[in-house]
């Protein structure tokens, strides 16, 4: 499952574009919000049917103007295409986690987001809006931290991402290696070689390279892997099976 503008970038490959930043926004969490280590799982259906509907039944102009209550996990996507920070809320289908869904929101209070990974509902309107990713987002949304994620907080957090937003995150790291040289990043995908990662539940979706200085497991587990971004490559200080 591929957002549009991810596609997109597969056509412009080649093509260079200046960023000048990632985005620096701080993580405060409202105060008196439960608190966890351990990354939460969300599974919705109805979720993800009308996410379906919305964006590949081409249904988006039925809900444009209402007001939208969402709940679900907090995700920072980097993106480098279009030099901004894009924030969602997403949740899996089921179990399974191979198929999710996440909402793009326009935050009222950047200073006032959690970290990535925590437990969030999001209250606005959804608009049609060409600055989105997918021409849609709740805009003016509030923010409420219903459960903060205490857990490590890289620059770039794509274990706390759902697999279709790590797809674009990992593109953009491709496409644009200098908007990210250097910077801390948490991961997660199938070990494909040694040398290589690739999506954790589809073929074909994304490969990026690693390296990592300790023994790796089996060909096709899925691991965790931190460190820090070089050269549009996943530097990892450790890797480990993924829970």
């Amino acid at each position: 499952m591929k957002m549009k503008k991810a596609a997109l970038v597969f056509i412009l490959l080649f093509i260079l574009i200046l960023v000048t930043s990632c985005g620096g926004e701080s993580n405060n969490a409202q105060k008196g919000a439960n608190k966890m280590d351990k990354l939460p799982v969300v599974l919705d259906q109805a979720e993800y049917i009308l996410f379906q509907n919305i964006f590949y039944n081409e249904q988006g102009s039925q809900y444009a103007g209402k007001s939208v209550t969402k709940n679900g996990i907090f995700g920072r996507l980097v993106d480098a295409y279009d030099g901004r920070v894009r924030y969602y809320v997403w949740g899996y289908l089921d179990n399974t986690k191979c198929c999710d869904w996440q909402w793009e929101f326009d935050p009222a209070d950047k200073d006032q987001l959690p970290p990535p990974g925590s437990l969030i509902q999001v209250k606005g309107t959804f608009v049609q809006d060409n600055n989105a990713m997918d021409d849609y987002w709740i805009a003016g949304a509030t923010v409420t931290t219903e459960t903060e994620y205490t857990g490590p907080q890289p620059d770039v957090n794509m274990s706390a991402m759902s697999d279709t937003l790590e797809l674009v995150q990992i593109y953009s790291i491709i496409m644009f290696p200098d908007a990210f040289e250097g910077k801390s990043f948490s991961a997660y995908g199938r070990v494909r070689s040694g040398e290589i990662l690739e999506d954790p539940y589809y073929d074909g979706s994304w490969t990026i390279g690693y390296s990592v200085d300790q023994e790796i497991p089996a060909f096709g587990t899925i691991v965790t892997l931190d460190g820090n971004i070089k050269n549009g490559t996943l530097a990892a200080a450790s890797i480990a099976n993924r829970d």
